[in-house]
């Protein structure tokens, strides 16, 4: 299957505004014991919630940013997101 740019670049866009606008948990702040948030380093989406004790690597792209990066596309796409609106 043949990937859409333009709809892939669009649904990035709208992942990452959505997400600047929510926050993020902050791990330090969190009591001993609670899991661990992970995020993707693209768009900020929510990519795992782990426990403390998790052993493994967490992942640190979600699966729609993995597609952009691998086609080249991230920095085009983090451009336009962070681009103001046209009126």
């Amino acid at each position: 299957m043949e990937l859409n740019v333009d709809v892939a670049v669009e649904q990035f866009v709208k992942r990452f505004r959505e997400n600047q606008d929510k926050g993020q948990v902050d791990n330090s702040t969190l009591y001993a014991g609670s899991p661990m948030y992970y995020y993707c380093r693209h768009c900020s989406e929510l990519t795992e919630v782990l426990p403390e004790s998790h052993r493994s690597a967490p992942k640190t792209i979600c699966e729609p940013c993995k597609v952009l990066e691998a086609h080249g596309l991230i920095k085009d796409a983090k451009a336009k997101a962070t681009a103001p609106d046209k009126p």
